[in-house]
């Protein structure tokens, strides 16, 4: 065996530890990038999109928790501001907890009177979280654009 062809398998096996460095870090993007899961916990939550009719916003996301807790608390607030004014309301639900992914959609009128929700830039905070550890919870926030059904 020569001395080149050493070299050579030694430098090819370097190029190749290398090259999954990019792959590895690529991956931890976007494993970060998922809904928000707090560390530790057994909880996620998302939202998806928003529509507006009547003068009301409805949400939908997404969230999953551990089946053991049973159920679990979802807080969602929702606000959007226009030439007329700002809209706002909140709304907290018990969900049920099977441990798979699971949907939710709520519908909001505004809280403050005279004021509707309209098409167009709605910021949306979602908060998952168990009343038996209230260090366990997922948050995610997010602004959405509703549009007309």
């Amino acid at each position: 065996m020569s001395l080149s062809f050493f070299f050579t398998k030694a430098g090819a096996v370097k190029t190749a530890r290398w090259a999954t460095v990019p792959a590895i870090a690529a991956g931890a993007v976007a494993l970060a990038a998922g809904p928000a899961l707090a560390a530790g916990s057994h909880a996620r939550v998302s939202t998806t999109s928003a529509v507006v009719s009547h003068g009301q916003v409805t949400v939908n996301g997404r969230y999953q928790c551990a089946w053991r807790s049973r159920s679990e608390e979802l807080q969602v607030s929702v606000s959007s501001a226009d030439r007329r004014g700002r809209a706002e309301a909140t709304r907290e639900v018990r969900v049920n907890c099977n441990g798979s992914l699971q949907t939710w959609r709520l519908t909001f009128a505004s809280n403050h009177r005279g004021q509707q929700f309209s098409p167009g830039a709605v910021r949306v905070d979602a908060t998952l979280w168990s009343p038996q550890n209230r260090y366990d919870r997922a948050s995610s926030s997010r602004t959405l654009i509703a549009r007309w059904i």
